[in-house]
Formats: C-alpha cells, sequence, structure tokens
C-alpha cells in the first residue's frame, strides 16, 4: 500500500492538519458514541472527509507512475495494449466468436474486455483491503483520522483507470465499425453499484486483515475464483440452466451483465435488477461500515 502510506509533502500535511482541527469536535462526538455508523455515513464517510480522500487519491494516482519515464501515460497505455492483444490472439488467431450475440471475433474481444474491467476494479479493491490499516498505522496510532476513509482512496485509483479503459473500449467500438448507441452514457450506473460493494469488501477486509495477517493470501486466491465464475471468458447460457442462477452469487455477474447491455449491446438496462442490486450492495456495505467502526477501538493495540 505504498500508494497510500508515502510521506506527505509539507503543504498537505499542513492542510490535512487545519482539517482535522476543524473536525477534532465532531471525530470526538463520533469516538463518545463508539464510531456509530448510521446508514448516511456510508455515502458521508466520503462527502465529510472528501478532502483527505481527495487529497490521498491523487497521490495514489501519480504515485503508481511516480519515477517512470512516461507517468499518467501508462495508465492509457495498460489497457490500450491489452484490448490490442486480445484482438490479435481472439480475433486473428483463434477467430472466436461470442454464441450469444453472433458477433464476430473482433466483438468478442470487446467482450472480454469489458469483464475484465469489471472484475479489475473489484479485485484492486479486494486485494489491497487487507494491508490497508496495516501499511497505514501512523492513521491509527498519532492523529485523529477517519479510517473509514482510506477504503475510498482506494476505489477511486480503481475507478480513475476503469474509467481511462471505459473511453478505450469506445473508441475500440468505433475503430472496428460499432455503432455506439446513447445507452453508453449510462454506463455509470451499473459501476455506481459495484462500487458501493467494493466499498463494503474494503470495510470487512481492511478490518479483518488487522487481526488475521492470512486474509491476504485468501483475497488473492478469492479473486481469481470470482473471475473465473462470472461470465468474463463465457456466456451465462454456456451453462446448464439449474447452475446459471448461482452465477449471481459473485458480486461482479451482475454489473459486467449490465455493462455490457449499455455499452455493447446498446439496450436499456434492467432496472428492476439494479435496484435490487444497489439495495443489496447499500446494506451490505452499512453492515461492514457498523462492524469497521465497532472494531477499529481495536487496531491501535494490534498495531
Amino acid at each position: 500500500m505504498a500508494l497510500i502510506s508515502m510521506h506527505w509533502s509539507k503543504s498537505t500535511r499542513v492542510k490535512c492538519s487545519a482539517y482535522a482541527d476543524r473536525n477534532f469536535d465532531w471525530a470526538a462526538r463520533l469516538k463518545f458514541e463508539t464510531h456509530k455508523a448510521p446508514p448516511s455515513y456510508v455515502i458521508g464517510s466520503v462527502l465529510s472527509n472528501r478532502f483527505v480522500v481527495g487529497q490521498l487519491s491523487k497521490r495514489g494516482i501519480y504515485g503508481r507512475y511516480r519515477g517512470t519515464l512516461l507517468g499518467l501515460v501508462w495508465s492509457f497505455i495498460t489497457p490500450l495494449l491489452m484490448l490490442g492483444i486480445y484482438t490479435f490472439v481472439f480475433g486473428s488467431i483463434l477467430q472466436i466468436k461470442w454464441p450469444d450475440q453472433g458477433g464476430g471475433s473482433l466483438e468478442f474481444a470487446a467482450i472480454l474486455f469489458s469483464g475484465m474491467l469489471i472484475h479489475s476494479l473489484f479485485a484492486e479493491c479486494l486485494t489491497q483491503a487487507p494491508t490497508l490499516i496495516l501499511a497505514n498505522p501512523q492513521y491509527v496510532k498519532k492523529m485523529i483520522f477517519p479510517l473509514e476513509s482510506l477504503v475510498w482512496v482506494t476505489l477511486a485509483t480503481a475507478v480513475f483507470q476503469a474509467l481511462i479503459s471505459v473511453v478505450i473500449l469506445v473508441f475500440y467500438l468505433l475503430l472496428v465499425g460499432r455503432d455506439v448507441s446513447w445507452t453508453v452514457l449510462l454506463f455509470p450506473i451499473p459501476l455506481a453499484g459495484l462500487c458501493l460493494f467494493c466499498i463494503g469488501v474494503g470495510w470487512l477486509v481492511s478490518a479483518i486483515g488487522v487481526f488475521v495477517k492470512d486474509i491476504a493470501q485468501v483475497t488473492g486466491l478469492l479473486s481469481t475464483v470470482l473471475f473465473f465464475m462470472a461470465p468474463i471468458l463465457y456466456p451465462k447460457t454456456a451453462l446448464p440452466e439449474q447452475i446459471q442462477t448461482f452465477l449471481y452469487l459473485n458480486p461482479i455477474t451482475f454489473p459486467i451483465e449490465q455493462f455490457r447491455v449499455l455499452v455493447l449491446w446498446g439496450q436499456t438496462p434492467d432496472w428492476i435488477g439494479l435496484g435490487l442490486y444497489f439495495s443489496a450492495a447499500f446494506v451490505f456495505a452499512w453492515a461492514t461500515l457498523a462492524w469497521f467502526q465497532k472494531v477499529r477501538t481495536g487496531f491501535a493495540d494490534v498495531l
């Protein structure tokens, strides 16, 4: 977690100190109330700490490519190169087609890339969560700091890369002669639901990671399992009908399907399904936030 734990500049420390001073009463009151977590604080955790989240997110995004020759340009080169490889391998060599849509092999590359885009966003939040608190003990011991906001920083850096990948995907579709529907403008909707779920996973796993170090090994394995148990490499209909329902136990399955519906197929989304997904994600995030706030009092003892 070098992205978050790197040293701050003098100006950043001064600004964050001023932020902490302004919010001292709020922080003390929150501690007095045993870190209660009302439902509104699921979103309020980023709104009330937006300065800290913004500063750390900016440093995380720039810090990822610090010292490299091309800097942030790598955030464009990496997904562009991957999409080019998918096109060459699956389009020119294997000539694989997606059964349900009957599209060409070039379309298969776009379908595969869209699924991996969603998985990468979730996987980054999942695999970085175990060390999120462990890598930042200075925030636990030495200052009043909204630890719950660190999860939003991880999400922000992951979303930044995902948005760049979406832009590259749209340009690719135009390049291969696909019509891009107005529904592409709705792509943030399934991503927003997934982000809410990612936040819940971040609070849950980061708190567990303080007490159980083995969780870091589990999340890497779990990320791989979720990849192959989602319709990324294959359509849902390739599985027996009685098994297809179980794919929706995977939190990235529904966002992948809805993202493809909006961006690739040009159709309107399943609004009822999105509503149910948002509701489940919000309840999950609220429950994990409440648990995070409850156990955070023991972080300092472990660290």
